[in-house]
């Protein structure tokens, strides 16, 4: 067989890589006679070294951002749906390209793939695959902002397509089944199999004794508000002699926050923050280089978890939730608002505690079953 394995490989934000490596190692396992292709669902072949982003830029973004939500979700004009058509008819050659490929079977491997910026994307293979009558899987899929009705209807009709054989979620299972499949197809709960990533990438050595603070530029916020967070969190750090350094999951809009921030309590960026990690094994490097972490980015404490580093999450999305709720530690999500003493009572907790290792191994047995099984279906019943 030729299993294409499917996802936003080359984001600047590494988890989505470190997700597609680990179904791809589960798939190597499994099929190790079979070809396994990792292709980026936006054709980009290598991780983008040019990182031009300034504060500037980034507030610009937002407002445009806000301005084309507020037109589409008042009906005046689905500027959303515009937007990311144009963007994904520059790639059309790739989608032909790929409806050509001779793929015995198609697997998105995960990540919130389920939003407003993915969903057109993932149309377009989908409908190649269909002509093809190439089975698809969705797996570990979450669901993130969906504003336009139209990309929403579009993206359920493909995925109640026939070929479509198999949907899992990693977080919210309800919200996927309804919005997307009317109730009318299967959603089954599952873990995100990121939590593989010590098996796929080898143990590291953990002996920099820092707090690592994860940062991310955040739209779901006020710029004014998340700034504060950082500020008195690094104060109060510099107050209590905790050692810290800041990193981000690899994104240049973080990297340039971070930077804002620091500027903003009189650091300089080689005294705060870490250099942007460059493809998924320098991201894990720099996660397991620290003793335990604050941060915003999932993937980053599903990197944590699976290294066995004490982490805290602040809340900007619920699938940093639905995560920790599996864990049986939804008192590890703290949000902007929850002061420097709660978050570090927090940690200072998480430390203690530690992590049910065995219910991780569970999860992690359970997610990888689930997904090959499905494959295995479609053979046997060839």
């Amino acid at each position: 067989m030729k299993i294409a394995v499917i996802g936003v490989y080359y984001s600047e934000n590494l988890g989505d890589a470190v997700i597609c490596d680990c179904v791809a190692y589960w798939l190597k396992q499994a099929f190790p006679d079979d070809e396994i292709c990792v292709i980026d669902i936006e054709g980009k072949t290598d991780f983008s070294t040019q990182h031009s982003v300034t504060m500037k830029l980034l507030r610009y973004r937002y407002c445009k951002l806000k301005w084309d939500e507020f037109l589409t979700k008042s009906g005046i004009k689905d500027r959303i749906y515009h937007w990311n058509k144009l963007d994904v008819d520059t790639r059309q050659d790739f989608y032909e390209k790929m409806g050509n490929e001779n793929f015995d079977a198609a697997v998105f491997a995960g990540g919130q793939l389920f939003m407003d910026w993915l969903s057109l994307d993932i149309c377009e293979l989908l409908k190649r695959f269909e002509r093809r009558k190439i089975p698809v899987y969705f797996n570990a899929c979450g669901v993130g902002t969906a504003i336009s009705e139209k990309i929403r209807q579009q993206l359920s009709r493909y995925l109640l397509n026939s070929n479509v054989r198999f949907i899992s979620s990693r977080d919210d299972v309800e919200e996927t089944a309804a919005r997307y499949l009317c109730h009318k197809k299967d959603v089954h709960m599952t873990y995100d199999p990121a939590l593989w990533c010590r098996e796929v990438y080898g143990n590291m050595d953990k002996n920099s004794g820092l707090l690592g603070l994860g940062i991310m530029y955040s739209n779901h916020t006020s710029l004014k508000r998340l700034t504060k967070f950082w500020t008195d969190l690094i104060k109060e750090l510099e107050n209590r002699n905790i050692k810290w350094k800041m990193f981000c999951n690899g994104s240049a809009e973080d990297y340039c926050y971070g930077c804002y921030v620091l500027k903003k309590v009189g650091l300089k960026e080689k005294e705060g923050i870490l250099p942007y990690p460059q493809n998924p094994m320098a991201l894990i490097k720099q996660i397991t280089s620290f003793s335990k972490i604050i941060s915003f980015r999932l993937h980053s404490h599903i990197i944590a978890v699976a290294y066995n580093i004490p982490a805290v999450a602040i809340v900007w999305d619920e699938k940093l939730r639905f995560f920790y709720r599996k864990l049986f530690h939804e008192e590890r999500c703290k949000n902007e608002k929850d002061t420097p003493k709660v978050i570090l009572d927090a940690l200072d907790a998480a430390v203690k505690e530690g992590y049910d290792k065995e219910l991780i191994e569970k999860q992690k047995g359970f997610s990888r079953k689930l997904l090959i099984k499905a494959i295995k279906m479609e053979e046997t019943d060839e």
